[in-house]
């Protein structure tokens, strides 16, 4: 609970002169409130004298109360804006820090929390924490202050009647607070059935290409279907306790009026109260009423946000993989691959893994070179790229950058000089000039649109798209084959100039013409410092320095085109296979 508090503080100082302005405005509110009630009290005991020549004290009164009137409506929302806003800021601030935490996580993350979670978090629970420090606050300072003048108004003029009223006041609230402790305990419940509904929703509708080939609506609905009926009973719930129980708050404010015109018409009968006192003591009443019904809110409010916290808590408090590395300079940047990659005795295993995904392998790659890494499937080409471009964190003395140990560097360094172009193709949903140029604004150096278009074997398709750059790609690219996918993902990545540049893969959507084509522009006219190519495609493999084969994890040999059809049998197999065909 103090952490929560502490996080809470953290965050709120920052902004505390906009909250003190606020409360002082909160202040000026809560006491117009109860001036109001006194003045009408004494308007109506005047009627009630029926003396003309009171007429100009009965104006006086009346012009008061218009004027605080206008005063509590100017005072009210300076104190909601004052208090308001800074809830925003303080939201923007919190999804600003969620974004860039859940950039610098790993992939590992990734693999164990699902997109659908993670957007819930990001909004159902940040915008509880706005809800805390925005209304949550307003109401209890309100509640605070209204509880405090009110009820010494109301003591002042009827202690006895004031008794009276505190009765179902105490009753009321002990009932609705029992129902709030079981609200919060199906709105815990409720929002991890939502996330789980999201993550599920989200993955249907990216694969819904694969439950169309497979014919399996019946199986997808009924699995979001019996996560559907397990949230609408738990927000059912919620709902029964709305609206059985949280309106005897409510109607907290009819109940008081009843006693008071009750009690208090009695003792004007026995003339122990005026007229306009119990007009002022029903006004009272209707102002106590309403800090009673917004603490059961607030308690809610703080409950769920509560909830909201100890999730955004998770992820801020979690490390990641840069944490404990250190920063270099922007000269050492630039340098960092002047003397070229070193492997020495490289060893991964992931967390859910028991046998190592790579093991023993040790080269290096000098500026200028292209390298060539080839293998089955699963022999360790992704990991061994991953690790590379510090998408996976190896052990310390594995990999250096120079004299750098990429154990020691951050993954956003590694990755200003070493740039992928995977096999899952990511297209945003928007133009295709953007898709290329997306991220380039912050570099000093961008290469020609069109000639990045050219080299990328993109040109000549282009030209048949009615709008041409500008034509929207859909959703993640779905308006596009994946060969023409591919190659708006390598237009991208040789739109700004980079040391090294891994392309894994990126010959498998093409046709062999392509392929050639773009073997020209690639390897031969160096868009890198160094290349570093993944590849099955002997065409390629004999254009490199030299190449790696992987088998199982462990490099089973290294060397040119030429060595390695005397070392390798796997690479001297593809070598035949490719050539028959």
């Amino acid at each position: 609970m103090f952490s929560k508090l502490r996080f809470l503080f953290r965050y709120t100082h920052q902004y505390r002169w906009w909250y003190t302005g606020g409360i002082i405005f909160l202040i000026l509110t809560v006491w117009a409130s109860v001036t109001i009630p006194v003045y009408i009290q004494r308007a109506i005991d005047l009627i009630a004298t029926g003396k003309s020549v009171l007429e100009s004290d009965f104006q006086r009164n009346i012009l008061i109360i218009a004027a605080l009137a206008v005063g509590l409506i100017l005072v009210r929302s300076l104190s909601r804006i004052l208090i308001f806003m800074p809830a925003r800021l303080i939201e923007r601030q919190l999804k600003g820090a969620m974004f860039r935490k859940l950039a610098s996580f790993g992939k590992d993350y990734y693999d164990e929390n699902s997109t659908g979670a993670i957007i819930s978090r990001i909004n159902n629970d940040i915008n509880g924490v706005r809800m805390i420090t925005g209304f949550g606050i307003l109401q209890i300072v309100n509640i605070v202050l209204s509880l405090s003048l009110t009820p010494y108004k109301m003591w002042q003029l009827s202690p006895a009647l004031t008794l009276y009223c505190i009765i179902p006041m105490v009753a009321i609230f002990a009932v609705v607070r029992v129902g709030m402790s079981v609200m919060v305990k199906y709105t815990h419940l409720r929002m991890n059935t939502l996330q789980t509904l999201s993550a599920k929703t989200i993955s249907f509708l990216s694969g819904n290409s694969v439950i169309k080939s497979y014919n399996i609506y019946n199986w997808a609905e009924e699995d979001v279907q019996e996560q559907n009926v397990k949230l609408f009973g738990e927000t059912m719930k919620i709902s029964w306790i709305r609206s059985y129980i949280m309106p005897l708050l409510s109607n907290l404010g009819q109940i008081l009026k009843i006693l008071v015109l009750l009690v208090g018409g009695l003792y004007v009968i026995d003339a122990k109260f005026t007229i306009g006192e119990l007009t002022a003591y029903m006004a009272y009443a209707a102002l106590l009423a309403q800090p009673i019904m917004g603490l059961g809110w607030v308690l809610t409010i703080f409950q769920q946000g509560m909830v909201g916290i100890d999730s955004v808590q998770t992820i801020l408090s979690r490390e990641g993989p840069d944490d404990a590395k250190h920063q270099i300079s922007e000269k050492e940047k630039t340098e960092l691959f002047n003397q070229g990659i070193r492997v020495e005795n490289l060893s991964y295993t992931f967390h859910n893994g028991e046998k190592p995904a790579l093991s023993g392998i040790s080269f290096s790659i000098k500026p200028g070179q292209i390298v060539g890494i080839t293998g089955q499937v699963g022999a360790g080409k992704s990991t061994l790229i991953n690790c590379l471009n510090g998408h996976l964190s190896p052990d310390n003395g594995m990999i250096f950058f120079g004299k750098h140990d990429a154990a020691m560097l951050k993954s956003e360094t590694i990755r200003s000089v070493v740039r992928t172009v995977t096999q899952e193709v990511f297209l945003f949903s928007d133009s295709i000039e953007n898709n290329i140029t997306f991220g380039s604004k912050k570099v000093d150096t961008q290469n020609d649109l069109d000639e990045v278009i050219y080299k990328s074997a993109f040109k000549d398709e282009l030209a048949r798209f009615t709008q041409k750059e500008k034509t929207l790609v859909g959703e993640k690219g779905i308006m596009l084959s994946g060969g023409q996918k591919q190659r708006i993902s390598l237009a991208r990545a040789l739109y700004t100039p980079c040391d090294v540049l891994i392309l894994d893969d990126v010959f498998s959507a093409v046709d062999t013409d392509t392929e050639r084509f773009l073997i020209k522009q690639i390897v031969d006219n160096h868009p890198a410092k160094s290349l570093i190519i993944i590849s099955n495609r002997i065409s390629v493999l004999e254009k490199t320095d030299f190449t790696l084969v992987l088998e199982d994890g462990q490099l089973a040999a290294q060397g040119s085109h030429k060595e390695l059809l005397k070392q390798s049998d796997f690479y001297r197999e593809i070598a035949k296979l490719q050539q028959e065909q």
